[in-house]
C-alpha cells in the first residue's frame, strides 16, 4: 500500500518513527529536542545511559544523492559522541548500496547498515504494526487505500466537494480527544452534535469522522437544507451515515427550522438512535444552539441532541494542540525562512499560541494570505499578532487591498447566496452587482480566472456536479460546476462590512439576481434585533474574545425601502438553491420557489419597520395565494401557513379576510386528528392568530377541546404501556407536558393525565439514579482529559511547544 509521507511535518515524522520503534522493540522511547544534544531525535534511556539514539531525516520523495550533503554535515556534528546503538531513519528512498555508504559516512557513530532505515523499511514496519498507522490519522488518510475509497465514492458525495476538502486539508489536521469522544458517542448513541464557536474546527472534525466511518464500510451522505434530504436518502438496512452541517443555520434561527421541524428533527434523531445501521452527525454554532434551546422546547428536551453532544471550545484545546495547529499551517504554507525566523526569535510562537483570540480559522487565514499581503518576511510575527489582536482588520485588508474587482464581486455574491451555487448563476449575480455599483461587468472568462485565484483559500470549486437545471439548459448528462465559500466566516465578515458601509447595501440589493440574496440581507438586518444576551457571544466568537462591541449595528439604516423593492422585484424568480432529486440522490434539481417563504420574508421585514412598507394590493395578492394553497396543499404543508396568517393578522385593513382564511385553514386541520401533535396544530389557528373570533371559530374550538379530552385518555393509556426506556419516558413526558400547556388542562379536567405524568417523571428519576450508581464500562461516563506533558529523564524539563517549533529552524 502506497503512503504519502509528504503530508507529515518533521514533527509528525518523528512521532511516527518513535511509535513504530516502540512497537518493534517493545519498550517506551522518548523524543528529544533539537539543539540540546545534536544528532538525537529519539532515544531509549536505560540504566543511566542512552542505550539507543535515533536520528530522523524527513525527506519525502527524495533520493540518497539529494540528501547526501545533509547527512555528511550531520555526521561531522555528532562524530563519535554516542557510545550506545545509533540509528538513522529517513523518509527518503534508499537502496542497499545507499545504506552501506551512509554507514560509512557515520562510521564515527558506529552506524550499522541494518540500523539505516529508509521509506521501504518504514512501510514494512507499518505492515508489521498496523495499529500505528490507524492511530496516525494524517498518515492513514493519505494511504492509497483510503484515498481510492474517497475518490471512488459515490458521485453524490464527490459533487458536494467533501472529498476535495478532506484531501486538501488532511495535512493540517491535529488529532484531539474530541475525535475519539465523537466516535465513542456515535458508537453508543448513533447521534452526535458537534457544537462550538465559529472557526473552531467543527466541520473539520465532522469530516474526519466521515472518513473513518467510510473506511469501515459506511455509506456517507450530506444534507444542507433540511432533514427531508436525509429522509429521501434513507435506505433501510444499509450502513448509512448522514452529515447535517450547520443544521440550525449560520447566523441565527431566522432561516433555520420550519414549522414542526424541531419535532421532525427529534423524531429522526430518536429513530437513528434505535437503528444500528444509521449514524447522524450534526454541527452548529454554540450560541445558535443556546438560542435554539430557548426557542424550541423539543430540542431542549431531547437528550440525544443535547446531553450527548460534543462541544468544541478553545479551552478544550491544550496548549500543545494549539501549537500543533499553528506549526502545521506555517510549515505547509511555505512562508519562507525569514518569516520563520521572525516567529522563532525569542520564542515568539509562544505569544501566538497563548493569545486569547487564538482560533484555527484566524491562523489559517494568516498562513494562507501572508504571501500576497506585501508584508516583508521579517514582519510575519507582527502580522500574525495584529491579526489575532483584531481579526476584522485582517479581513478588511484582504478584501479591500488584495482582491480585484472581479474577486470581490464573486465573494459578495457567494456570501449573500450562502449555499453552493451553479457557476452560471454566480456569474449572473456578479454581473448584476457590478452594474448596480456602476462598474463594467467582467466577462465570464475574467470571472473564471478570479475563481481560480480564489480557489482554496476562499472558495471551493466542484467541477463534476450533476444538476438537472432547466433554467440554464443543463442536464444531468453534462457535469456542472458548483462554487461555494471555503471559509464560512466570510459570511460574517460581509455582514459586518456592510453594516459599516451602508452606501454599498443598495448596490448589493439592487444588483441581486436571486431572491435568496436579498433574503440574506433581510436576515442580517433583522438579526440586529437578536436577544442582547446573545450578541456579545456572537461578536466575540468571530472577532475575538476581547472585542468591545456590545451590540450589532443594524444592517440597513434608512434603506429598508431598497430591500423591500428588491424583494418585490425578485419575488417570482427561480431559486438559486439546489435540492436532491427524489428519484436519484446523485442528481440535484433547482429548488422550487415557495411563495409562502418569500412572503414571510417580506412580512418579517415589514414587521420590523412597523408595517410601513406593504399596503393594500400586495397584501391582497398574498391573501389570494394563501387561500389557493390552503385549498390545494397537503395537510402537512397547510400547517406551515399558520405563521404567515399570524403576520397578516397584524394588518387591520384586511382583518376580515384573514378571519375567513383562518377559518378555512382550521377546517382542513380538524379533518386530520390522529395524534396529540395533530390536535396541537389544529388548536394553533385559534390561539396563535390574533384576530377576532367568528361564530364558527368559537364553536369549532370548543368542539376541538372536547374531542381532544376523549382522544387523549385512550392515547395516554397506550403510550404509558409502550415506554420502556429512559429516552421513551422523557419523550412521553415532553409530549404530555406540551399537551397540558397548549390545551391549558387542569387537574380537574384531566386528573388521570396529570397522575400519569407524575408517574413517568418518577420513573425517569429512579432510572437516572440507578444509572449513576452503575460502574460497568458500558454505562459509566467517559472522560477525555488533556494529554499531560511528559517529564523526561533530563536535567531540565523540556517544553513540548519548544520541542515542536525547534524543528522549523532546521
Amino acid at each position: 500500500m502506497t503512503r504519502n509521507y509528504a503530508d507529515l511535518s518533521p514533527h509528525d515524522f518523528e512521532v511516527l518513527v518513535r511509535d513504530l520503534l516502540q512497537a518493534e522493540f517493545g519498550v517506551r522511547m522518548e523524543t528529544f529536542p533539537k539543539g540540546r544534544d545534536g544528532g538525537v531525535d529519539i532515544r531509549l534511556h536505560h540504566g543511566g545511559m542512552d542505550s539507543i539514539v535515533i536520528q530522523c531525516k524527513h525527506s519525502p520523495g527524495r533520493t540518497f544523492s539529494q540528501i547526501r550533503s545533509q547527512l555528511e554535515l550531520e555526521a561531522r556534528k555528532i562524530g563519535s559522541r554516542f557510545a550506545g546503538r545509533y540509528m538513522l531513519v529517513t523518509s527518503a528512498s534508499l537502496t542497499r548500496a545507499n545504506k552501506k555508504e551512509i554507514a560509512q559516512i557515520f562510521c564515527g557513530a558506529r552506524l550499522s547498515e541494518r540500523d539505516v532505515l529508509g521509506v521501504d523499511d518504514i512501510d514494512n514496519l507499518l505492515t508489521r504494526h498496523p495499529q500505528i498507522e490507524t492511530q496516525n490519522f494524517k498518515l492513514w488518510i493519505t494511504s492509497s487505500a483510503v484515498l481510492q475509497r474517497l475518490l471512488n465514492s459515490d458521485l453524490h458525495l464527490r459533487s458536494t466537494g467533501l472529498v476535495e476538502r478532506i484531501i486538501k486539508r488532511r495535512r493540517l489536521y491535529v488529532h484531539s480527544e474530541a475525535h475519539s469522544a465523537s466516535l465513542e458517542i456515535l458508537k453508543k448513541h448513533h447521534v452526535c452534535v458537534i457544537s462550538g464557536e465559529p472557526g473552531i474546527g467543527k466541520t473539520t472534525l465532522a469530516e474526519t469522522l466521515l472518513v473513518r466511518l467510510m473506511a469501515d464500510g459506511w455509506e456517507v451522505h450530506t444534507a444542507s437544507a433540511d432533514i427531508s434530504e436525509i429522509e429521501r436518502l434513507w435506505q433501510p438496512g444499509r450502513k448509512q451515515v448522514f452529515l447535517y452541517d450547520d443544521f440550525l443555520g449560520q447566523n441565527s434561527l431566522l432561516d433555520s427550522l420550519n414549522k414542526n421541524e424541531d419535532s421532525r428533527l427529534v423524531q429522526l434523531a430518536e429513530k437513528i438512535g434505535q437503528d444500528a445501521s444509521k449514524r447522524l452527525i450534526m454541527t452548529t454554532r454554540e450560541y445558535i444552539l443556546r438560542e435554539a434551546r430557548q426557542v424550541y422546547p423539543r430540542l431542549r428536551s431531547s437528550p440525544l441532541l443535547y446531553e450527548d453532544r460534543v462541544t468544541l471550545n478553545l479551552a478544550d484545546y491544550t496548549r500543545l494542540q494549539k501549537a500543533q495547529i499553528f506549526y502545521n499551517h506555517i510549515h505547509f504554507a511555505e512562508i519562507g525562512e525569514e518569516s520563520l525566523r521572525s516567529i522563532l526569535t525569542e520564542k515568539r510562537y509562544v505569544e501566538v499560541v497563548e493569545h486569547a483570540n487564538f482560533s484555527p480559522r484566524v491562523i489559517e487565514l494568516v498562513a494562507s494570505n501572508f504571501k500576497n499581503s506585501g508584508v516583508p518576511g521579517r514582519h510575519f510575527y507582527r502580522y500574525t499578532m495584529d491579526a489575532l489582536n483584531n481579526p476584522r482588520e485582517l479581513w478588511d485588508s484582504i478584501f479591500q487591498e488584495q482582491l480585484s474587482q472581479a474577486e470581490r464581486g464573486v465573494l459578495v455574491a457567494l456570501a449573500t447566496v450562502r449555499r453552493p451555487v451553479e457557476a452560471s448563476d454566480l456569474f449572473k449575480s456578479v454581473s448584476a452587482y457590478q452594474r448596480a455599483a456602476g462598474m463594467s461587468p467582467d466577462s465570464p472568462h475574467r470571472l473564471s480566472l478570479a475563481l481560480k485565484k480564489l480557489q482554496g483559500t476562499f472558495v471551493h470549486v466542484i467541477s463534476d456536479a450533476r444538476l438537472d437545471d432547466q433554467v440554464n439548459g443543463i442536464h444531468p448528462g453534462n457535469l456542472s460546476t458548483v462554487v461555494q465559500l471555503a471559509n464560512p466566516s466570510f459570511i460574517d465578515f460581509i455582514s459586518s462590512y456592510l453594516s459599516s458601509h451602508p452606501s454599498e447595501i443598495s448596490q448589493v440589493a439592487q444588483g441581486a439576481a436571486f431572491f435568496e440574496q436579498v433574503e440574506t440581507l433581510v436576515n442580517w438586518d433583522i438579526g440586529g434585533n437578536l436577544d442582547e444576551r446573545l450578541i456579545p457571544s456572537l461578536m466575540d466568537a468571530f472577532f475575538g474574545g476581547r472585542t468591545k462591541i456590545k451590540n450589532l449595528p443594524r444592517l440597513a439604516p434608512g434603506q429598508q425601502h431598497v430591500l423591500m423593492d428588491a424583494l418585490r422585484r425578485l419575488e417570482t424568480t427561480p431559486s438559486c438553491y439546489w435540492t436532491t432529486e427524489a428519484s436519484g440522490y446523485s442528481i440535484k434539481i433547482r429548488q422550487s420557489t415557495s411563495a409562502l417563504n418569500r412572503h414571510l420574508v417580506m412580512l418579517m421585514l415589514d414587521a420590523k419597520y412597523r408595517r410601513t412598507l406593504l399596503f393594500g394590493h400586495t397584501l391582497t395578492l398574498m391573501l389570494d395565494g394563501l387561500t389557493q394553497r390552503i385549498g390545494a396543499a397537503q395537510t402537512l404543508l397547510v400547517t406551515q401557513e399558520i405563521r404567515l396568517i399570524s403576520y397578516l393578522a397584524k394588518y387591520s385593513e384586511i382583518s376580515d379576510s384573514v378571519v375567513r382564511v383562518r377559518d378555512s385553514l382550521a377546517v382542513r386541520l380538524m379533518n386530520v386528528l390522529e395524534s396529540p401533535e395533530d390536535f396541537e396544530v389544529a388548536l394553533s389557528p385559534f390561539t396563535d392568530v390574533d384576530v377576532k373570533p367568528s361564530d364558527w371559530s368559537r364553536a369549532a374550538e370548543s368542539e376541538l377541546r372536547s374531542r381532544f379530552q376523549d382522544f387523549v385518555s385512550e392515547w395516554d393509556l397506550e403510550e404509558s404501556g409502550r415506554v420502556n426506556t429512559v429516552a421513551d419516558c422523557e419523550d412521553a413526558i415532553d409530549r404530555l407536558g406540551s399537551i397540558i400547556e397548549h390545551f391549558e388542562l387542569t387537574d380537574t379536567d384531566m386528573p388521570i393525565l396529570k397522575d400519569r405524568l407524575a408517574l413517568l417523571e418518577d420513573e425517569v428519576a429512579q432510572d437516572l439514579d440507578f444509572r449513576e450508581e452503575e460502574t460497568t464500562d458500558g454505562d459509566e461516563t467517559i472522560i477525555y482529559p488533556p494529554r499531560p506533558s511528559v517529564t523526561r529523564n533530563f536535567d531540565v524539563q523540556i517544553d513540548p511547544v519548544d520541542e515542536l517549533f525547534e524543528s522549523l529552524g532546521e
